[in-house]
């Protein structure tokens, strides 16, 4: 999906912005957040081509490092501290980006990466490090849990200016299974979260790729694919960031 919009401020030129996530990475039935009230969040931009970029969200889990998916290669540039996407500020350059070592495609798992600034970042009112909690084997499902990006607010939609946030519910890994079992296979390594009966719905979709789902206050999974946006058979899809710990320290330990 194309979407045009100012990248005044990061390459100086009107530029169309590609939103990845599977076929769908929006925050359907959200709200807007209170500015800077989720200050570990942060807004990836990446160039395509001459005429195309992408952004994605992530997460800041360190002073050096952001955690978000792999399928939102290519990043160039890292903001942090925003809340609206067209008053960003210069942001910070990206020294190299890491994805999973056996990431191929976002439906056959392991859709995370990471990426590392080329100068550290200092936390501020606006800007907070959220490193990964201690992992643990499952979420149980209805565990309640937030997702949050800039992305769509429907599916086909226009992509939100101000960082939104919608409450989501984890799926039984089964039943999701079930639900996915014609499309694309449902690992250990993924978590399934949406919504129960509500209207509006509530999902993530394009344009939140990479953000972060946070339950009981803690990062529990990364956006990553969904089909269509706001389906309740259809729930979104996270990478389960537990089932990555070894090899997020690891790689934080030997590429610095």
């Amino acid at each position: 999906v194309l979407v045009s919009m100012s990248l005044s401020l990061l390459i100086h030129l009107n530029v169309n912005i590609y939103i990845p996530k599977g076929d769908c990475t929006e925050i359907i039935g959200g709200k807007a957040v209170k500015p800077h009230s989720l200050p570990y969040m942060a807004l990836l931009t990446g160039r395509i081509n001459e005429t195309h970029g992408k952004s994605c969200g992530g997460i800041l889990i360190n002073q050096k490092w952001v955690l978000t998916a792999a399928h939102c290669r290519p990043i160039d540039k890292v903001y942090l501290g925003v809340h609206s996407r067209m008053d960003r500020g210069n942001g910070v350059g990206v020294e190299k980006s890491i994805p999973h070592p056996k990431y191929q495609n976002v439906r056959n798992g392991n859709d995370i990466m990471l990426v590392l600034l080329k100068k550290s970042v200092k936390e501020t009112k606006n800007v907070h490090i959220k490193p990964p909690p201690k992992p643990v084997p499952d979420i149980k499902a209805n565990t309640k849990c937030f997702v949050a990006g800039w992305g769509r607010t429907k599916e086909g939609g226009a992509q939100s200016d101000v960082l939104l946030s919608v409450d989501v519910t984890v799926i039984d890994r089964k039943k999701c299974s079930d639900m996915y079992k014609k499309y694309w296979p449902i690992t250990n390594e993924m978590l399934c979260a949406g919504y129960k009966n509500r209207d509006p719905p509530a999902d993530s979709c394009q344009g939140d790729s990479g953000g972060p789902l946070v339950c009981g206050g803690e990062l529990r999974g990364v956006v990553s694919f969904g089909k269509g946006c706001g389906r309740e058979e259809f729930p979104g899809v996270y990478t389960f960031i537990s089932q990555y710990d070894e090899w997020i320290k690891e790689t934080i330990r030997t590429s610095e």
